[in-house]
């Protein structure tokens, strides 16, 4: 398997040493990335100091969690909600904590609006965005969805050529 170049693999009891000291030496956090697989996931986090680029690797078994890298990157709250509510990554020990509601927050009042005509509508749908389930993870070619999604399925085509947005007042 080809390994990323400037990759080094850590324990995750570890990673908050390995990220301090990147901290201490002035690399800056681009993002963390995460794949599930069978056995747990795979979380790399990227950094950037001069245009050159470091990465740390660990691997979480299942059962398991990834600590908060937010005592010393505070923005990382969000790629590490991110990667928690659309992964299902445990993150163990974050400042800010959205629960599962960072992008998924369609049962709620702030997660639907009314069309014109009185009917609900997703928030990104009166905004005239593509359905959020795109950012559904796909393992083994198909989508893995958690038990407790708050993500509708998507509405039955039309035969007026708008979709069920334009049946119901929406986008064109």
């Amino acid at each position: 398997m080809s390994r990323l170049p400037d990759c080094t693999t850590v324990s995750p009891d570890a990673l908050l040493d390995a990220v301090g000291a990147l901290r201490d030496d002035d690399w800056r956090l681009v993002t963390a990335s995460c794949v599930p697989h069978r056995a747990g996931w795979t979380v790399l986090y990227h950094f950037e100091r001069g245009e050159r680029l470091r990465h740390l690797r660990i691997e979480v078994p299942a059962g398991g969690s990834a600590p908060s890298i937010g005592a010393r990157y505070g923005a990382a709250f969000l790629v590490e909600n991110e990667m928690a509510e659309l992964q299902g990554l445990p993150v163990s020990g974050l400042a800010i904590d959205y629960r599962g509601r960072l992008y998924r927050d369609f049962d709620g009042p702030e997660g639907w609006v009314h069309g014109p005509h009185g009917e609900a509508l997703s928030a990104l749908e009166a905004a005239g965005l593509t359905r959020l389930d795109a950012c559904v993870p796909v393992v083994d070619g198909r989508e893995v969805r958690p038990g407790t999604t708050r993500v509708p399925e998507p509405p039955e085509p039309s035969t007026n050529g708008h979709g069920a947005a334009g049946e119901a007042g929406g986008r064109p």
